[in-house]
């Protein structure tokens, strides 16, 4: 059992499937086997390292080409998010937890998630100051890590 955690896994893919045939489209063995990287990875994954996970881990070969156009599909679906850390690499996370925003160490590379409810509160007051109603925010901070830094 990955992390304990195949029994919530498994209804997360069951709920996804039943979502995209309700927009009419299908399903493929291909993106479950994306989601399920996506699912019990702690990392930020580029499109090639979930494609090696995948052959590593399911012994399944899997495109490059399809990853992409999978991972388009998945944050279309507002499934998966986008990062960017400036090295012009995308990276993909699950879009399954509390929203959360980037540290990213300008050096290493190494991201940090953390959340503010001060900054959250802030965006909210700036928005309404200026008659703006706010969406949706992404809030990524570049700069050097501890290790880094010393």
């Amino acid at each position: 059992m990955e992390n304990g955690n195949d029994v919530a896994f498994d209804i997360f893919l069951k709920n996804f499937k039943k979502n995209v045939s309700k927009i009419g489209l299908k399903n493929s063995i291909q993106k479950d086997y994306i989601l399920k990287v996506l699912y019990f990875s702690k990392e930020h994954l580029t499109a090639e390292e979930i494609s090696n996970k995948i052959k590593q881990n399911y012994n399944v070969s899997i495109g490059i080409a399809t990853v992409y156009r999978a991972m388009k599909f998945l944050n279309d679906m507002k499934l998966v998010d986008l990062l960017e850390i400036g090295d012009g690499i995308v990276r993909y996370e699950l879009n399954l937890s509390k929203h959360h925003d980037h540290l990213i160490c300008t050096s290493c590379g190494k991201i940090i998630e953390f959340t503010d409810d001060f900054i959250e509160l802030n965006q909210i007051k700036i928005a309404e100051k200026n008659n703006f109603i706010l969406k949706e925010h992404v809030m990524t901070i570049y700069g050097l890590c501890e290790s880094c830094n010393e």
